[in-house]
């Protein structure tokens, strides 16, 4: 595995007895892997564009791309919980217009507001007692959907005794 300052590890093989025994740790000398595990899995990781390689005079560096930050950062939906604590009296209101061609962002976009607790009140309007703003603007940037995705802060809604026992508040 290589660990980086982000806390991101890349498996080099399939086997890792002892990792699975005592947890994963970040490597700071690669000298025990075999030279060819760790190009080989450094190579497909460049070819599938997650990283680049550059050789300096002290050898060769892998730096992560964008493309694999952006991946990185999908693991991260993954964690997202839905937000919970006391109430502060205000609805936030998450709406996007999300092109057909973009469907499956739509989609997905979609399903992470439902894993953030929100609930729908229309098919692109979501609704929230909680303040999920850096969830959603994530959301934007990783869905790459930026501009398509608008949040709102309301301190009256329409139907807010239905809202607030839907959220048990």
């Amino acid at each position: 595995m290589i660990g980086d300052v982000g806390g991101f590890v890349l498996p080099l093989f399939k086997m890792a007895p002892y990792r699975w025994l005592h947890g994963e740790r970040p490597i700071k000398d690669l000298d025990e892997y075999f030279p060819s595990v760790v190009k080989q899995a450094a190579d497909q990781l460049e070819r599938r564009g997650l990283v680049k390689i550059e050789k300096n005079e002290t050898g060769w560096v892998v730096k992560i791309a964008d493309k694999g930050r952006t991946q990185i950062l999908k693991y991260k939906l993954e964690e997202m919980k839905p937000k919970v604590g006391k109430w502060d009296g205000k609805w936030r209101l998450v709406f996007f217009d999300v092109a057909e061609p973009d469907k499956r962002k739509r989609d997905l976009l979609r399903m992470y507001l439902m894993k953030l607790g929100m609930k729908r009140m229309q098919e692109s309007v979501f609704v929230s007692p909680f303040d999920v703003a850096d969830e959603i603007k994530y959301l934007r940037e990783v869905l790459e959907i930026p501009h398509g995705v608008k949040m709102g802060v309301l301190e009256w809604i329409e139907n807010a005794d239905k809202l607030k026992e839907i959220f048990d508040l």
